[in-house]
């Protein structure tokens, strides 16, 4: 008998996830950061000029797994697809990041940080079995 795991449950209580974006030849790129889990869906913030936001725009696969702040990975690796949301969805994610992590409220004031790019990262349905 299998069992359906959501994988946005098994994540939810870590602090960092392990967010593998994908080049155009397909080489993972892993990169450690924070993260909420908003209406069933994880989200995260970067620079909107970043790597990272360039990647998902080209390729929406992506694979997750919580980690450490280094990025050492601590449990399962799910999968799922990912989209670089518009500007005016911004506004909530970085309320719920500052929230959730402190010290989030103040690198939010330097200048490099003022332009952000929200993910949106839905997850696959996973069974285990």
């Amino acid at each position: 008998m299998t069992a359906t795991t959501d994988p946005v449950a098994a994540v939810a209580r870590a602090k960092c996830l392990a967010l593998t974006t994908f080049k155009r030849d397909g080489t993972p790129v892993v990169t450690p950061i924070w993260f909420n889990v908003i209406d069933g869906k994880l989200l995260v913030t970067t620079p909107a000029s970043s790597w990272k936001a360039k990647r998902v725009a080209n390729n929406p696969k992506v694979t997750f797994a919580t980690c450490t702040q280094r990025g050492k990975v601590t449990g399962p690796t799910f999968t799922g697809s990912a989209r670089v949301l518009p500007k005016d969805e911004l506004a909530p994610v970085l309320k719920a990041k500052r929230r959730r992590y402190f010290s989030a409220r103040f690198i939010q004031l330097l200048p490099s940080a003022r332009d952000q790019a929200a993910i949106e990262i839905v997850a696959d349905p996973q069974t285990a079995g």
